[in-house]
Parts: C-alpha cells; sequence; structure tokens
C-alpha cells in the first residue's frame, strides 16, 4: 500500500481488522488481506460481471497459483455523488451505494459486476482477502510508486 500518511493507514487497518472478524462470524473463516485498491471509476466507467479470483499482476506475470485465492470481497463507496454506478449480480441484487458503506461477499463464487458511471467519477476502496497466510499483502509502506501489493510480493519471492 503506497499511503503514507498513519492515520489514513491506521484507518485502513482498522476496517481491514473488523472485516476480518465479520468473514470469521460469517464463515468460520479465518482470512489475510491480500491486497486494497482505491478506484476512480470515471464518468462512463463499466464493468461486466466477473470473479475475483486472480490479480491482474498476477495473470501479467503468468504466476496465477494453481487455484484462485481471493475468497472475500469487500467494496467500500467513498462517495454517491454519481448516478449509476451500481454494483450488482446476475439474476440477482443491485446494491446502492451510499458514502461510507461496504459490500462485503465472496467475490470468488458470486459473478457481480458495475453499472455504468454517470454524472460524477465513483470511488471505492476494494479489499480482497485470502485463506493463504503466504499471499497477505505487506504491512508497511511500499516505497515504489510502480509496485501495488502483488507486484512488491512477487518481486520478493
Amino acid at each position: 500500500m503506497h499511503i503514507h500518511t498513519p492515520h489514513i493507514r491506521n484507518w485502513i487497518a482498522e476496517v481491514v481488522v473488523n472485516l476480518v472478524g465479520e468473514v470469521r462470524k460469517t464463515s468460520d473463516q479465518i482470512v489475510f488481506p491480500e491486497m486494497i485498491a482505491l478506484n476512480e471509476w470515471p464518468i462512463g466507467g463499466i464493468q461486466e460481471p466477473h470473479l475475483d479470483t486472480y490479480s491482474n499482476q498476477e495473470k501479467k506475470h503468468g504466476t496465477s497459483p494453481d487455484k484462485p485465492s481471493r475468497e472475500w470481497t469487500c467494496i467500500l463507496y467513498l462517495n454517491d455523488n454519481y448516478n449509476g454506478g451500481r454494483t450488482w449480480i446476475p439474476g440477482g441484487e443491485t446494491y446502492e451505494p451510499e458514502t461510507g458503506s461496504g459490500l462485503l461477499f465472496q467475490g470468488i463464487y458470486i459473478p457481480h459486476g458495475v453499472s455504468k458511471v454517470r454524472r460524477h467519477p465513483r470511488h471505492t476502496l476494494s479489499y480482497w482477502f485470502t485463506t493463504d497466510v503466504d499471499r497477505c499483502m505487506p504491512i508497511y509502506p511500499v516505497k515504489d510508486l510502480n509496485l501495488d501489493e502483488d507486484s512488491y510480493r512477487l518481486q520478493q519471492n
């Protein structure tokens, strides 16, 4: 994570701890944060339904594990002053975002997408959790801005 401001890092860490606890209460699984991403969805941005399986960095480097590891996904909504941009599940629910709310689900099993963003950009924090401790993200700031958690972890191996 490239966030070096202590109070923001502490807030993100507090959210991680709460999410790990929620997963434990819901499923009895022990999970570890694999990656966190701050996302800006531009006006017109859209995402077709997909499963959260491997990171883009793993695909790029051809190092995807034998089986997917992103067991849980959380989307935390940082603003709601846009139109569209809803998280939706094909044949199922549509989640109407509110600033500060979040959606925690098993993104490895539940296909999900984002409807077209209109009026203003959409901002989210995405969290992915794994049951594989070896895939846990670094807990200290990554100084090289060209690396994300996955790139850094892959570089260390």
